[in-house]
Order: C-alpha cells, then sequence, then structure tokens
C-alpha cells in the first residue's frame, strides 16, 4: 500500500488544527495561565508524549484505503496554539517501506490542508529513530508550524505543533517534540536491561 494515498488523511488533520487559529477574537485582559504539562501515554498505539493539558481524541477510516486507520490526540492551548499527535495505523505487516519522497509527500500534503508554505525540511532524529521534519509558515506570517514524521513498523507518527510567529522553533514545540517516545523501544530497553543486570 502506498503513503501516497494515506497522505491525502492530513487534510483532515488541517481541518481539526484550523479551528483553533481564529483570527479576530477580541483579546482578554486578564493574562491567560501557564499550562501544565503532562505526560499522556496511548499503550494502544505505543506511545507517550507531553502535553499541556488533557487531549481530545478521535479516530477515523481514511478513506479509500480501509483498513488504514487514522488516530488524533489534540490539545489546543489560547487562541492559536495546537499540539496534535497523529498515528496512521495500518494492518499488522502493511505498514509502507519510509522514505524520503513519502515523508515529503506527507509534509507537503499538510501544508496544502493547513495553508502554509514549507520554509525547511529536511531528515531528522526524532525519538531515535530516523525521520523527517519540516517547518511550515502562514501566508500570512502570523503561524509557524513545527511537523515531525516518525515511521514506526506498520505506524506512521506526525506530531504537529503550530503557533503564534516563532512557535515552530521555540522552546514549548522543541518540548513537546523531545518529550515523544515509543512504547516499543521503552520495552525493549527494559527486556534488555533485565536481562543485562547491573553488577553489583
Amino acid at each position: 500500500m502506498s503513503i501516497r494515498n494515506a497522505t491525502l488523511s492530513v487534510v483532515f488533520l488541517a481541518a481539526l488544527v484550523a479551528p483553533a487559529f481564529a483570527e479576530d477574537k477580541p483579546k482578554e485582559e486578564a493574562a491567560p495561565e501557564a499550562p501544565q504539562w503532562t505526560e499522556f501515554k496511548s499503550p494502544e498505539r505505543g506511545f507517550v508524549v507531553s502535553f499541556p493539558g488533557t487531549p481530545k481524541t478521535t479516530s477515523t477510516p481514511v478513506e479509500g484505503q480501509n483498513p488504514l486507520l487514522q488516530y488524533d490526540f489534540q490539545v489546543s492551548v489560547g487562541e492559536d496554539t495546537v499540539y496534535s499527535v497523529v498515528v496512521f495505523e495500518y494492518p499488522a505487516g502493511k505498514g509502507p517501506s519510509p522514505d524520503n519522497d513519502a515523508y515529503v509527500k506527507l509534509v507537503n500534503a499538510y501544508a496544502k490542508g493547513s495553508e502554509s508554505r514549507l520554509r525547511k525540511r529536511g531528515p531528522a532524529t526524532i525519538a531515535g529513530r530516523a525521520g523527517f521534519e519540516a517547518i511550515a509558515d502562514d501566508s500570512k506570517g502570523k503561524l509557524s508550524h513545527l511537523i515531525d514524521v516518525i515511521p514506526a513498523g506498520d505506524r506512521i507518527y506526525m506530531l504537529v505543533t503550530a503557533g503564534g510567529r516563532g512557535h515552530a522553533s521555540g522552546d514549548d514545540a522543541k518540548r513537546f517534540r523531545d518529550s515523544f517516545r515509543l512504547l516499543e523501544d521503552e520495552d525493549s530497553t527494559s527486556s534488555q536491561s533485565a536481562a543485562n543486570p547491573a553488577a553489583q
């Protein structure tokens, strides 16, 4: 199964992200409270990440690609910031072979769906795995998006955070990206530690 078709479902992600960015809302006088970051674990989807709040979760089949499923975990902060983990889950043994072209198609589909323009993209190591990272900006220069893609067997994880100008290279975006971990990697580390206990 080609990842090309799966990228079309990223438009659904953009539709989820877009409502968080209303531009003409009146500003509140009181300063907003700083969000409380907490670790969120999804054993069913195989990951751990820190969110600045409790994520809303949705799942949907990818149109024309049944039984490919898309799971979304999203937290909105204030009027213009969002953090999202999207999991594309293929049937067992049917996950696509990761390659640079597939990553480019996926981030291009996100940029198109979010009406943003890619400013930077390329290979990156995320959660100790070879992946892909991109930064995109909207046409008005008001929103900055950090997009990371991590392949893992029959799943592709896509981390997206977007916020005001400069958000993609800011501390909170990096904190979100760097907190992401795959449970299968933790399980293999634990098994190796149990098999090779430290000498006393």
